[in-house]
């Protein structure tokens, strides 16, 4: 069957196929240390200057890692929905529209499902978020028509789209023997989606579900805004954020840089030089100099997506400990220093870090139980996925709101995919 289920995230993406008419998961690529094949795609994109080809996944963070000469761009998917859709970037010596970059990952998406399942793929479910943009209604439009626009310049002729946390729902149905209203959170790397469904093994194979929809509904946070609030909270200071003025101390160093330097579709524009220029003239006028010279030295080295990859590692890492260290030991590649630089930090500073984002997103899923006009007690399984559910602070939140429904943790990365290959199955 020449049908598929796409899931591109902020953060991973994944492409499910059907193989003897089961739903299968692709196969995407072969981790560059381990040798094991994964099922999900990091969505990045390398694009190497010297070679004028592009890597993608773990292989285009492995060769900026290794500091080959080019640019990596991460976290594309968050430029749908924003006004940013129509800019365009400038790579090497030529402008790409965001159309082109998105395109150049899909196409290798598609590639990548074609070569493991032997057959073209014409048809595809796509997932999207609830909300592109919260507040938006024409940029959340446009941004499922933009992405409409570029799966077809890839190659499909059929494109539709389902919700992401529904799309979970249809995995976790497959395991249904009674009926029953389950919860469905979905907190991945862009934003956090819920559903409120009635599922049950006899409404597996029907076409129209939305009697069994109860309630929709979703906020534009996810493990991108944890990331960037755990980096200003922990290693931002160590350049040079909250650094007074010499004359000034009740005025302290413009916080945009720092949030830009946290936020990874961001991150290249502190690379201009008329940025590094600015910040060696305001080094001048600081009250701790040294510290605005590490972000002016971080800048130089363009090692500013190695900073956010070490924060993000660092978050993913207190999922399972109480005790990490950021590693800037990066700093000195250049300076010939022998100096080791860690920076120590412990679940207790990612839950302060995230803990306003975390209170808005429980927030949301308050507002899905209302729309439904039912109460917490009506509620049978909490279904979970997506890699934020997976921290320690939310899957503490969700014993305490919900202590009496069966908890179900959900595959963290594919569920969302395995949900689309069943829609795209029932759908064409």
């Amino acid at each position: 069957m020449s049908l598929c289920g796409l899931d591109f995230g902020t953060s991973n993406s994944t492409v499910g196929v059907v193989i003897d008419q089961r739903a299968t998961m692709v196969p995407l690529e072969k981790h560059p240390r381990t040798g094991a094949l994964e099922t999900t795609l990091p969505s990045a994109l390398f694009f190497d200057f010297e070679g004028d080809n592009i890597s993608f996944g773990r292989h285009a963070i492995e060769d900026y890692t290794r500091g080959d000469f080019g640019r990596l761009m991460r976290s594309m998917k968050s430029i749908l929905g924003s006004r940013q859709m129509d800019d365009g970037t400038q790579i090497k010596n030529k402008l790409y529209t965001f159309n082109d970059i998105i395109g150049f990952f899909m196409q290798s998406l598609k590639q990548r499902a074609e070569q493991f399942s032997n057959q073209a793929l014409e048809s595809v479910v796509l997932g999207r978020p609830v909300h592109f943009n919260d507040h938006h209604p024409d940029l959340d439009a446009a941004a499922e028509a933009r992405l409409s626009e570029i799966a077809r310049a890839v190659g499909f002729k059929n494109i539709s789209f389902q919700f992401e946390p529904i799309a979970a729902a249809y995995d976790y149905e497959q395991t249904v023997d009674r009926e029953e209203i389950a919860l469905i959170i979905d907190i991945g790397g862009g934003t956090s989606d819920f559903t409120l469904i009635k599922l049950s093994k006899a409404n597996r194979e029907k076409t129209d579900r939305q009697a069994d929809l109860l309630a929709n509904h979703g906020i534009h946070i996810g493990g991108t805004d944890f990331d960037r609030h755990l980096s200003l909270a922990t290693v931002m200071p160590h350049f040079g954020l909250g650094v007074p003025y010499k004359d000034k101390p009740n005025l302290a160093m413009p916080i945009h840089y720092y949030v830009d330097l946290g936020t990874w579709h961001r991150i290249h524009s502190l690379y201009d030089p008329k940025v590094l220029r600015d910040l060696a003239d305001l080094r001048l006028n600081m009250a701790q100099p040294d510290a605005i010279a590490r972000l002016i030295q971080l800048l130089k080295q363009k090692d500013g997506h190695r900073l956010a990859g070490q924060v993000e590692q660092a978050k993913i890492d207190l999922a399972d400990r109480q005790e990490t260290q950021i590693d800037l030991s990066f700093l000195n590649r250049d300076s010939g220093s022998g100096d080791v630089l860690a920076h120590p930090v412990n679940r207790a500073r990612l839950d302060a870090a995230i803990q306003s984002d975390v209170d808005r997103v429980f927030a949301a899923v308050a507002e899905t139980l209302a729309q439904a006009g039912i109460g917490k007690g009506a509620i049978n399984t909490i279904f979970t996925t997506g890699g934020s559910t997976a921290l320690p602070s939310v899957r503490a939140l969700i014993q305490s709101q919900f202590p009496d429904a069966n908890w179900v943790s959900g595959d963290l990365f594919n569920s969302v995919g395995k949900g689309l290959v069943l829609e795209a199955q029932r759908r064409y």
